[in-house]
């Protein structure tokens, strides 16, 4: 009497038959031009009190050409048409007019000071740039979905994501520029300098701090 097949065995004639055709995007979230671009309009900065971890902030800046670099990284994940991308472009171009916009993933170790879209935010939240600041216009929650992820793969899953909008700064738009993205509340202040070296691409789980 024959014995039965074992599970393993079974388990690759039940796959025999199949084709799999899936695969990774390509690029992947840290090659490309959207990388390079997200790169260097990012900046991380943990706030400590002593030994305490208080806070972590980590912001990209979405000017005009972080918006299309991103556009046509959409565009090739999603296999878009040229008019879906040129549609996509007008409306970036439209949005990026109405001021300036950072997408922020924030982890603070009190829960309750993680409210950046709360009305009366703990956080004073300012963007500064030749002696002058202008303070923020709106904040809401994002979801941290699969493309918010690949997109953003800094983002870790202790993070809230929010994206963070200001009126148009004075002299005009400030990508390439050196500016402040200001938080700043009783805890403590987070200066996220544009003028700097860009930060890590990477969750903050994965970060070891200095």
């Amino acid at each position: 009497m024959s014995r039965p097949a074992s599970l393993p065995v079974l388990l690759v004639l039940g796959l025999a038959g199949c084709v799999f055709h899936g695969r990774a995007p390509l690029p992947g979230p840290r090659a490309g031009e959207w990388a390079e671009v997200r790169t260097a309009a990012t900046r991380r900065v943990a706030l400590y009190d002593g030994l305490v971890h208080r806070a972590t902030a980590t912001a990209t800046h979405l000017g005009l050409p972080e918006r299309e670099a991103r556009a046509r990284r959409l565009a090739t994940w999603l296999g878009w048409t040229e008019e879906e991308l040129e549609k996509r472009l007008a409306q970036e171009r439209e949005e990026a007019a109405r001021g300036e916009t950072f997408l922020i993933a924030f982890y603070a170790a009190d829960k309750a000071a993680n409210d950046l879209d709360a009305r009366h935010s703990v956080w004073r939240m300012a963007l500064l740039k030749d002696g002058g600041e202008v303070l923020v216009r709106h904040v809401q929650v994002l979801d941290p979905d699969a493309t918010i992820t690949q997109l953003f793969p800094y983002v870790g899953k202790f993070d809230t994501v929010y994206q963070i909008d200001f009126p148009p700064v004075p002299g005009g738009p400030i990508s390439g520029q050196p500016f402040i993205l200001r938080f700043a509340s009783a805890l403590g202040r987070i200066d996220l300098d544009f003028g700097r070296p860009s930060g890590p691409d990477r969750p903050v789980e994965e970060v070891p701090e200095l």
